[in-house]
């Protein structure tokens, strides 16, 4: 998810491509003691910024991302790239999964939002649930700048071709697609 994130960040103005973030291996909240820590222990270097963070998975960068964002810009910018519904996928009892907001934890749980909740879901993990299918849907939205379609497993019904279901596209700068594309790319081919 960190690649919509970024997408996020980019399309908001809360970064550019060259936001540079301290990354000592940890994250600290504001008046807070609790470190929220880096899969790598000692951080990805001095300052990272977001080529380095997609190719590198840097957890520190996205703490930050999505605490500029908040939790509802998050929640509101995954949507219509799969995430936190169902696809449409033609089978039975598929699973919406969720992208939370501050109005879900209220009205499911009836307490309010956390800001280290956010910093959780800026990396995939927290409340955030998302199936196979819906990480795939969301590649493909990334993948094909914006154009998806609704997946399918049927490509007949007695020998007659469904058609191809659009989804809605997402409009984004095309300057912040092709930087994401380009950070995705050398994720596989390094840099």
């Amino acid at each position: 998810v960190k690649p919509v994130f970024g997408l996020a960040g980019l399309q908001e103005g809360v970064i550019t491509t060259k936001t540079r973030i301290p990354d000592p291996g940890f994250y600290k909240l504001q008046n807070e003691e609790r470190p929220y820590r880096d899969w790598k222990r000692g951080g990805h270097g001095a300052f990272v910024d977001l080529h380095q963070s997609i190719v590198e998975s840097c957890d520190v960068f996205f703490y930050e991302l999505s605490y500029r964002l908040g939790i509802d810009n998050l929640h509101a910018f995954s949507l219509p790239f799969g995430l936190g519904s169902r696809t449409g996928i033609d089978t039975p009892h598929e699973r919406p999964g969720l992208m939370p907001s501050r109005e879900w934890k209220q009205d499911s749980r009836g307490i309010h939002w956390y800001p280290g909740e956010t910093l959780n879901v800026g990396i995939g993990q927290g409340y955030m649930l998302a199936t196979p299918m819906q990480l795939a849907l969301m590649t493909s939205v990334l993948a094909n700048r914006g154009s998806s379609f609704e997946p399918r497993l049927v490509h007949a019904v007695n020998g007659i071709p469904l058609p191809p279901v659009p989804r809605p596209t997402v409009q984004l700068d095309e300057e912040h697609w092709q930087h994401m594309i380009n950070s995705m790319r050398d994720v596989v081919h390094g840099t």
